[in-house]
Parts: structure tokens; sequence; C-alpha cells
């Protein structure tokens, strides 16, 4: 629920915008942009429709600084799986099963709104034209720093890395569309078996 409080008659409400912001990230990413009204996103805020625009713009902006807020908490997220997966060839399959692990949790099951996002929009949101771009770049940030802890000692080859890179983003960003297909949890495990073979092939 939301953490707005009353104020005195005549002044608008205060409230926790970035409490209302993961509500409303988690009505986007249930329902989609163009299913989710805003009487909907008023209802599960909980603020007045002049406070939301006061404070947000209109949909279109409050969705574009929703997209931009969940892609930071995104990068955070793999950033801090990366970090605790340490070097090398185990490092990925470690950070692979970092992954597997919250693709089966309740939050990772929803898959990820970017690609839900993107799917429906084509890329592209009023006020973040780019946000799919932006968040291929990010995936393919993260794949650069951990593939280049897993390079043989004998061949620091950035082509290799860059290559391996590329493989994992697209591997990860496939397995957010088989998780909003609602695979099932052993359909998920195969996936990642598949992939922690095709790792293991990096050695």
């Amino acid at each position: 629920m939301s953490t707005h409080t009353g104020t005195t008659a005549g002044r608008p409400r205060a409230f926790d915008a970035d409490a209302v912001l993961g509500q409303l990230t988690d009505l986007f990413w249930q329902q989609g942009y163009r299913h989710t009204s805003l009487s909907d996103i008023v209802e599960a805020s909980g603020v007045h429709k002049p406070s939301l625009y006061r404070t947000f713009g209109d949909k279109e902006q409050l969705f574009a600084t929703v997209l931009r807020r969940y892609l930071a908490e995104r990068e955070q997220h793999l950033s801090s799986m990366r970090a605790m997966a340490g070097p090398g060839i185990a490092g990925i399959h470690t950070f692979l099963d970092l992954f597997e692990e919250f693709a089966l949790s309740e939050t990772g099951s929803r898959g990820c709104l970017a690609v839900t996002a993107s799917d429906e929009l084509r890329g592209t949101a009023p006020g973040f034209e780019d946000f799919s771009l932006k968040y291929r770049e990010l995936m393919t940030s993260q794949m650069t720093a951990l593939a280049a802890l897993a390079l043989p000692e004998d061949a620091p080859d950035a082509a290799l890395t860059s290559q391996r890179a590329e493989l994992l983003s697209t591997l990860i960003l496939g397995l957010q569309v088989t998780i909003r297909s609602q695979a099932d949890a052993a359909q998920l495990r195969s996936v990642f078996a598949a992939i922690h073979a095709l790792v293991d092939t990096w050695k």
C-alpha cells in the first residue's frame, strides 16, 4: 500500500514517490502498458490523478519513469549476482545457478518487464524510445564483465570475450521469453542445464 498521508485542507497529499513507482511497476508488469488504464493506476497507487500528474506527468511519462527505474534495479541485481559468482568458468556456472534460483522465485517467475514491454511496444515507448536497446546494452555490458573473467590465461582475447558475452546476453534474454511463456520449473531447469553444458565447452 502507498505510504501517502493527508495534509491540511486544500493542499496536495504527500506520498512516497518511490513506493508508488514500485506499486505501478507491479501493475504494468502484470497487465502490460496498453491494458493499464489511468483508473487502474489511481486504484493501485491510492494517489489521486492530479497528484500523479503533478509528480510523474501523464501515463506515457509515468511508464517511461517506471522503465528507467526498473532497468536501474535490473543492472544492480545483475551486478550483485556477478560479484557473488567470482571469476573463471566456475564463476559463470555460479552466476547461472544464482540466475536460476531467481528465475524460479515468485518475482523471477514473472519474467522481465523490459522484455515484456518490448514485445508489446516493439522496443519503444513515448518518452523512452530506445528502452529496448538500453536494456540489451545493459545486459551485454554485464555479460562482457562476466565473460572477461573466464578466458584461459594463455588466451586474453577480447574478440572471444565479446562473442561469449553476446551469446550469454542472447541466452538470458531468450530465457526471459521462456519464463514469460509460463514454462514450468522442470522446463526452466532443462534450459539452464543446456546453458551449463555449453559453458563447459569453454574450458
